[in-house]
This record gives C-alpha cells, structure tokens and sequence, in this order.
C-alpha cells in the first residue's frame, strides 16, 4: 500500500512538474522567412580536381548584411489546401490544409512557422534556399519560379494534396548530375506530440524504411545524418500529416537533420526534422538537365497514399502485407474500422463494433484457457502440499509439478494462449488507432477528441482521464476472478499489474483506450460466466488420480 501510494504521489507530482516546465504551445503566428541557415547539406560529392569548377560542398548560409528585395507571396488554392509560395528561396512558404483544424484554431499548417521553403534547392549557386527568384503565375494552378542564373521551377497544383513540379537548369550548374531538394520539414501538430511521430521515411528494394526524431539527433552527433539509397520517394511526418516528394526517377540519397522551431514558450516537442532528397538529372540535347516529380501535402490517409504509387502506403507504418504483426492485420482492422463507421457515422461507435468483432472470434480462445484455469484450480491444494513437501529442492518441486502436468494433460501454459495469438492484433489496432487521420478531432460521448486523453477534469494539476482508470478497475476485476496458483511471488507482482496498467494507459490516445477498456471488460465478463458455469469444464479432471503424482 505504501508503494502505491508513493507511486500515485509521483504521477500527480509528474504532471504538474510536466504542465510547469511544458506549458501547452499555441499555434504561432508565421513570421516572414528569414534567411534560413537550418537546412541539412549534402556531403561533398567526390570528383576529379579538373571537374571542381564549381562549389561541391555547398553550404546554406546568410549571404550578406545587404537586405534582400521583399519577398513576394503568390497563394494556390483548392477544395483541400492553401499554398503559399515564396519568391525567397523559390518554393512553398507553408501549406493549409483547409479540412484539418488546428489544436488550437485555425486550419492545420504544414512547413510554416519561417522554415526553409519546401521544394527549394540545396547546393545551386545562385539559386539555392536563400536566393531571390522571379516569381510569376502563369494560369490559376501554375507557378513559375526563375532564378538569375537560368533555373527554371515550375509548379502546379493539380488535384486536393498534391502538386506536379519540374526543376530545370542549365547541366553546368549541377556538375554532379543530382538536384538536391528540400522536401520540408515535419513538426509537432498535436500538444505534447512524441517526438517518435517525427520521421523521415523512404521505400527502396521493397522495403521501408525510417528515421525518427531521436535516431535523426544520434546520426547528427556522429556525423551520419545521410544515407546513400535508391528509393522511389522520400518524405517527413509527424502523427497525422506527411509531406512526399517522389520524382519520375529514384533518388539517391537523402540527408535529415533536426530544426529548432521558432515557439514563443517551450513546449516537450520544440525541434522537427527536415529532410533533402537527391534527385538524378536528366541532360538535354540543349545543355539543360531537368527532374519532375509529384510532391503530396495532406493527411496520413491510407488510399490517397496508396492512389499515388510507388508503396507510398507504407507511410502508414503498418508493415508489409506479408508482416502479420502490423501489415495484413493492420490493413484488415482499417478496414473493418472505416466499414462500421459507414454503418453508423461515429468512430466511436465502430471502434466499438471492432472490439466486439475481435471478442467474438478469439471467444474460443480464451473460452479454452478459462477451461484450463478451472482445471488448474483443482489442483491447488496437491499443488500447495508439493510446495511445501519439496520448499528446500527446487528442482524436485519443479519435475513433481511438471510429472502432475503430464500425467493429468494439463498444459500449464495455455492461460497465456489468448494473449500469445491477440498480440498481433493488438500491435496492428494500436498501429490502426495512433495513425488514424479520421479520430483526429472525432469526438465520442464525453470524449472531445479520439486522437486526445479523454480529460474530463482536472485535480491538483493532474488531468482526470476516465477511461485509463475503467481499465484498471477492469483489469482488478478479471485478476480477482482468475484462480490463484503459481508461485506466490509472481501473484504478488501481478498485484502491481493494474497500477502499471495506468501508467501505460494514462496519456494515451482516447481511441486506443477505448479499445482496450472495451476489450477488458468483454474479457472479464466471459472469465465471469467461463469460471461459474457448470459441465465438462468442471469435472475435467478427477481429483482422485491425483494421488499418483505423490
């Protein structure tokens, strides 16, 4: 009881400690972009001395004192985003994405807040991230960027998220064959957001791959923030948005590094991560070399995604199709979640008939180890002699259990069968629920917002979430029903289990909770009616032949 106690002390001193340090971050107005010194270099290329005519090493930095012309803002727009284009470093100053709120008001904003233009190039003299281009429309979905020294980026908004672009430029100016481009940076759009839902993504070779926030800081210390691969795109998320640049021809390699964000109180997630793509050139019969690709801004859906190509649907980090523990199962559950709620229109209500689906198949399952359990039970005081006749030699006491086990066809085991085959489930569900741009701002009963703890007051500087605390009770309930046995230790440890339970749970996600609350107290109702109704269950095992294991 002492333990806790102090425990429950602890997590109230925690929050407030957290809520005083990391004040929750208001959306920030966007200043004008500065010239930007934050974009991750590609290395040196290597190359012969007598091809060295121009820069290999290229650097983003301030160019002088002399103030840059003003910069010129020119705005593309549809049904779904606001783009906004900048004449500073001749690409996209931010994106809106107008069916997205904000945390706190507004529309949710991609690349904002004075970060390096997405689209803009690292590593051209004079057309670089802090160079001025001419900046023209030419039709209501086109732009048209030109730089001083003949770079000529066009770029057209074609259907909701995403854009179609070309860079071209004289082949002089890009002596290693590759454009560089920067494909924006990914930041914080949920209050405390983890910093693991920062991620630099790409697909190659049929595989994913991924680098998040903290591994991005690990590389940059050791001078390894780049990595040379053959990759049909690459692109920068955080929990629910992602930016994608993906050209007609692979790239080659990608550099990240972490940005500092411009916030004006400090908030758990101050830093995002940005990423430069290397993308081949193609030369021209005119001394020209030029790259297209498509660029996508919008939210983490899974068949908008997979509409582009190219495996863009592994964004969603549910795996291959081949990986049971995320991919095949997780790609079922989206499904079966987005066909409930066409059903009945709330994502409450269909995680809910999700979580009843699941029950309803694995009853079996758990129906068995009840069985097991019930077996087990009458056993306990045979069980209990052992303990006491073998206390001195463990490994008497261990060969008279296991010769009680075999003689009787008990498995000893198999009250962790149900948990053993639900893990991939549940690994893919909470893939499915964390991804999941539809519980963004869903709300459900009390619940304001599925993708959010479910707050529904505060104490003392802690937040009173009540569905982690139904779970735990839930989890309380099922311990008591379940016969006890084993080593008394180990009962005395899962004693602890539902107090661990809530640090889990505490912070979570309201859509995840309500899954696994659900699914708890579905579970206690079947140990409920499983350990008290009679039949086989109840003499599966004569207890008279259990004399012979003496």
């Amino acid at each position: 009881m002492l333990v806790v106690v102090a425990c429950l002390i602890a997590l109230i001193a925690a929050q407030r400690l957290i809520n005083t340090i990391y004040p929750p971050r208001p959306k920030a107005p966007r200043p004008p972009i500065a010239a930007v010194t934050n974009a991750p270099v590609p290395p040196a290329e290597t190359a012969k001395p007598a091809e060295k005519t121009a820069d290999t090493t290229p650097e983003i930095k301030a160019e002088s004192s002399a103030p840059r012309p003003s910069e010129e803002i020119v705005t593309l727009s549809n049904d779904f985003v606001l783009v906004d284009f900048t004449s500073w470093g001749g690409g996209i100053r931010s994106v809106e994405l107008l069916r997205h709120k904000a945390t706190g008001h507004g529309s949710a904003t991609l690349n904002g807040s004075g970060l390096v233009p997405a689209l803009s190039l690292v590593g051209i003299p004079g057309a670089g991230s802090n160079d001025v281009f001419a900046i023209q429309r030419l039709d209501e979905k086109t732009i048209q960027f030109r730089s001083g020294n003949g770079v000529l980026k066009t770029i057209t908004l074609s259907n909701e998220y995403v854009m179609v672009a070309t860079v071209q430029m004289p082949a002089a100016l890009a002596p290693t064959g590759k454009a560089s481009l920067v494909v924006g940076t990914a930041e914080p759009t949920q209050l405390r957001e983890v910093p693991n839902y920062l991620v630099v993504d790409w697909e190659g070779a049929s595989k994913f791959h991924n680098r998040t926030e903290p591994s991005i800081v690990k590389r940059e210390r050791a001078g390894t923030a780049h990595d040379d691969i053959h990759a049909g795109w690459v692109a920068v998320k955080s929990q629910y948005f992602t930016m994608v640049l993906s050209p007609t021809t692979n790239v080659t390699g990608v550099t990240y590094a972490t940005v500092s964000l411009a916030t004006p109180v400090p908030a758990p997630t101050n830093h995002g991560v940005t990423a430069v793509a290397d993308v081949p050139l193609t030369l021209g019969t005119n001394g020209s070399a030029s790259c297209t690709f498509t660029f996508y801004t919008g939210p983490k859906d899974y068949d908008r995604l997979a509409a582009l190509g190219s495996h863009q649907e592994e964004l969603m980090d549910f795996g291959t199709p081949l990986d049971l523990y995320s991919g095949l199962f997780g790609f079922l559950l989206l499904r079966s979640l987005n066909f409930f709620y066409r059903l009945v229109p709330s994502y409450g209500v269909a995680i809910i008939l999700v979580t009843i689906t699941l029950k309803i198949i694995f009853w079996p399952i758990q129906a068995k180890s009840i069985q097991s359990m019930k077996a087990m039970q009458k056993f306990q005081p045979l069980m209990n002699k052992l303990r006491e006749k073998y206390k001195d030699d463990q490994q008497r006491l261990h060969q008279e259990m296991m010769k009680l086990y075999k003689e009787h066809k008990i498995n000893p085991f198999s009250g962790c069968l149900p948990m053993l085959v639900q893990l991939p489930v549940l690994i893919a569900f909470y893939r499915v629920l964390v991804n999941a741009i539809a519980l963004r701002g869903a709300p459900f009963l009390w619940i304001k917002d599925l993708a959010q703890p479910d707050t529904i007051a505060s104490f003392a500087g802690l937040d009173i979430n009540l569905l982690p605390i139904l779970m735990v009770a839930g989890t309380y309930g099922q311990q008591k029903l379940t016969p006890t046995g084993g080593d008394p230790q180990q009962q005395k440890m899962m004693a602890f289990m539902p107090l661990m339970m809530l640090f889990f749970f505490y912070k979570l996600a309201a859509g995840l909770t309500l899954y696994y609350t659900l699914q708890q107290a579905l579970s206690l109702l079947q140990q409920y009616w499983g350990m008290h109704k009679t039949g086989d269950a109840a003499t599966a095992v004569p207890i008279t032949s259990a004399g012979k294991a003496k």
